[in-house]
């Protein structure tokens, strides 16, 4: 099968596939309670079986209830564990840096991360400057193994010592200025933190190892040493990629923010060189969305995947969530970017309302009548019927906090809206999520073929430019010495010729 599910009606599924206008992004709001993983998530995991799939996890069951499907039905499967990062592939943000400016991307999502108010002052701005420094130093520096954030605290803390007065360059000073002047590297650092001034130097460098510390102790370093496959390879073949986030706790929510984002520009880029489309569609199904945290162009991407390929099912428990996290604004712009939205249930008024409106207003005939009746010598009654129409909500926020739980409202972009069952998994597919059961915590990664040979060619690379530059340094040492050689020898000339005419001047003299 190939499309989304997104209920049922009259005992059909419904669906829409890849070629739905105007995008086949899924808006899905439902609270606890309301079978979003059981009626969305885990049904389209069964039902999709062409396109490639990424999915949020937040508790590791989707991987261990349908990964075993997924491998009977051809596909790679990979899981990237940010809660357990023992038991995943593992990802090196690094290795997606081809520019200066994604490498200042990464610096600010880092950075970020210990700026829970979300000040941009110049503490800041001169943390992540000297962060982008860093890795470009590493990354261009220092060979393959060092080009990662435990190379990136190794030069930081090997080189964090004081010049002994303000005139003078401390060791740190001392690496960035030693290159070219035109080097990325040297730039980032001398237009940022060199400029910074006595004790706001050492305030900054130990803010940014406080910063750091977070992403280099051992299981960490590790997880962000290498990557173990290559995002695009998720729109080069039929993958599915399962991203287990932590529940209540937000530490690595920088990271996690990270990866996705460089996951979205990874693919923008292979479709690029595929003629502005995937050679596999993928599609993503994005689980608790709110804590993937803030994507700064989610609106952008959401209004320009599907030419690529991309479907994009985005699930939060209410509304209110998104606003949080997004703003009023910003929030309803990511909603207009889904073409259809379905409501399980409204955990609250605000969300509740929302859908009411959407859906709109319905007249509707309302009867009206009097009966009356007169005393007399002969009773008699009289009745006369008549009719009114008025307009009301066509469900109101009340009626649509009070639906079965079985139910659901589906709303499109271009077609009225419906009521519909909830496409329940272990009604469409029963029997199927207890056929193969696999354990979360018995996953081990492994590094793929093509990565593996993307290292080593790497690794080569290094040792012929390490050679050149031992070649070049050699060289110029031979030519120091050749140098110093030519001027010792004119010395020695100097020498001759002025003894010689010294000893002329003697015997001028004596005649």
């Amino acid at each position: 099968m190939n499309g989304t599910v997104l209920g049922i009606v009259d005992n059909q599924v419904i669906y829409q596939d890849n070629q739905t206008k105007p995008n086949r992004n899924l808006f899905v709001v439902g609270g606890p309670g309301s079978y979003k993983t059981q009626s969305v998530v885990i049904t389209n995991l069964f039902n999709e079986t062409e396109n490639s799939i990424v999915v949020t996890d937040p508790k590791g069951e989707l991987y261990e209830k349908t990964a075993g499907i997924k491998l009977a039905q051809g596909y790679n499967v990979h899981v990237v564990n940010f809660a357990n990062m023992v038991h995943s592939d593992r990802y090196n943000p690094f290795d997606y840096i081809s520019r200066d400016n994604e490498a200042e991307n990464v610096a600010t999502k880092i950075v970020q991360s210990e700026n829970k108010e979300g000040k941009k002052d110049v503490w800041f701005s001169t943390q992540r400057q000297l962060l982008k420094a860093l890795i470009l130093f590493v990354m261009k520096e220092r060979e393959p193994s060092k080009r990662n954030l435990r190379g990136v605290s190794e030069i930081l803390q090997t080189y964090d010592v004081e010049a002994e007065s303000e005139e003078e360059n401390s060791p740190l000073d001392g690496i960035f200025l030693a290159l070219d002047i035109n080097h990325p590297a040297r730039r980032a650092y001398e237009l940022g933190f060199h400029r910074a001034k006595g004790e706001m130097k050492a305030s900054i460098i130990e803010s940014l190892l406080a910063t750091i510390s977070k992403f280099v102790d051992d299981e960490v370093a590790e997880f962000t040493s290498v990557s173990d496959f290559d995002l695009k390879d998720i729109g080069r073949s039929k993958t599915v990629l399962y991203v287990i986030i932590p529940v209540m706790d937000d530490t690595y929510e920088s990271i996690i923010n990270l990866f996705f984002s460089q996951m979205f520009d990874e693919l923008y880029k292979l479709a690029a060189n595929h003629h502005a489309h995937l050679p596999v569609d993928v599609d993503f199904i994005l689980d608790e969305f709110v804590n993937l945290g803030k994507f700064p162009k989610y609106e952008e991407f959401l209004a320009t995947c599907r030419g690529y390929g991309i479907g994009v099912t985005t699930i939060c428990q209410t509304l209110t969530q998104l606003q949080a996290l997004y703003g009023r604004e910003k929030a309803e712009s990511i909603l207009g970017n889904h073409a259809v939205k379905i409501c399980l249930n409204a955990a609250n008024d605000v969300t509740a309302k929302y859908f009411s409106d959407l859906l709109g207003k319905a007249t509707v005939k309302v009867e009206t009548g009097s009966q009356s009746t007169s005393k007399s010598k002969e009773t008699s009654t009289s009745k006369s019927d008549s009719y009114s129409y008025t307009s009301r909500q066509l469900m109101t926020p009340d009626e649509i906090t009070r639906m079965p739980s079985d139910q659901s409202i589906v709303i499109f972009s271009n077609q009225r809206p419906i009521k519909a069952k909830k496409a329940l998994q272990f009604k469409l597919f029963p029997g199927v999520a207890d056929m193969v059961s696999l354990a979360q915590n018995d996953y081990n990664g492994e590094m793929s073929l093509s990565q593996a040979s993307y290292y080593h060619e790497q690794e080569m690379v290094w040792e012929v430019e390490l050679e050149k530059r031992n070649q070049k340094l050699a060289s110029s040492q031979l030519d120091e010495s050749e140098e110093e050689s030519e001027l010792d020898s004119m010395d020695a000339l100097f020498d001759e010729y002025n003894s010689r005419n010294r000893e002329e001047s003697t015997v001028d003299d004596m005649l």
